[in-house]
């Protein structure tokens, strides 16, 4: 699944669904919830991951093979599914197997890193740094702030940072004069594409509307930079996320549209 999702960016640049990051962060951030999750393959040219929960089917197929489209989506407890808006060949596909209301969007950014991005100020007793392997509690804690409805535990925080391509040096946060973590940015790389994908990012209500969101993504940023990388990615959902991708420079490109049936 990773390894389509390489080759997808190489052939398709931002337009590419998927980041290993992204794989890796859905697979890794909830512990045992194997027996949620439904995954095909065919042979390297596409994969399905069926979340038995919601019913949401995700897809990746190689844009050579949407011959399989059909096959992928003839997936009975599939409730929905996604195409970009401007793709008509998906949604006509996905209209094929009933899957015709809309029912979200989430928009793809995208960043070319010419030079390395200039630091934003950070209030008096507040720093930049990385997680280590002693702060799971903390980090874990700022993932539920942010996110309280997050299952993420420091077991499965473990994981994360035990799996592919998870890299210490990329995972920022702004650390609080109290020791707590104020906001945090994980940046996955890509180093074949050379592009770093933003995901998760947060901030803990109690600090907000003080730059911290966009000081730890510029913080992330700056050390993608440094390792060789060229571009970065995001996704967002709400107009207030969205803008904050804004404002660090990323330019909206496309939007993918859920479809429910």
């Amino acid at each position: 699944m990773q390894q389509l999702a390489i080759e997808q960016r190489r052939a398709l640049g931002p337009r590419a669904e998927w980041h290993p990051g992204d794989i890796a962060w859905g697979l890794w951030m909830h512990e045992g919830r194997e027996h949620e999750w439904r995954f095909r393959t065919w042979d390297g040219a596409a994969w399905s991951w069926l979340h038995l929960d919601s019913g949401v089917l995700d897809v990746d197929v190689r844009a050579d093979r949407h011959d399989l489209l059909d096959e992928i989506l003839d997936e009975p407890a599939a409730r929905q599914a996604w195409a970009f808006e401007d793709d008509a060949d998906r949604r006509d596909a996905l209209a094929r197997h009933g899957f015709a209301e809309p029912v979200e969007s989430m928009h793809f950014y995208v960043l070319d890193l010419e030079a390395r991005p200039d630091p934003r100020p950070l209030p008096d007793g507040f720093r930049h740094r990385t997680v280590g392997a002693g702060d799971l509690a903390a980090r874990v804690a700022a993932q539920h702030a942010a996110w309280p409805r997050s299952r993420v535990t420091e077991r499965s925080y473990a994981n994360v940072r035990a799996a592919w391509p998870y890299r210490a040096s990329l995972d920022s946060v702004v650390e609080a004069p109290d020791g707590s973590f104020a906001a945090t940015a994980l940046l996955w790389p890509d180093d074949e594409n050379r592009v770093g994908e933003l995901e998760p990012v947060g901030a803990d209500p109690a600090y907000r509307r003080r730059g911290l969101a966009a000081a730890v993504c510029t913080d992330a940023l700056r050390r993608w930079y440094d390792e060789g990388g060229l571009q970065a990615v995001v996704y967002c959902v709400t107009e207030p996320a969205c803008a904050l991708y804004e404002s660090l420079g990323f330019r909206r490109h496309a939007t993918l549209v859920g479809y429910r049936r």
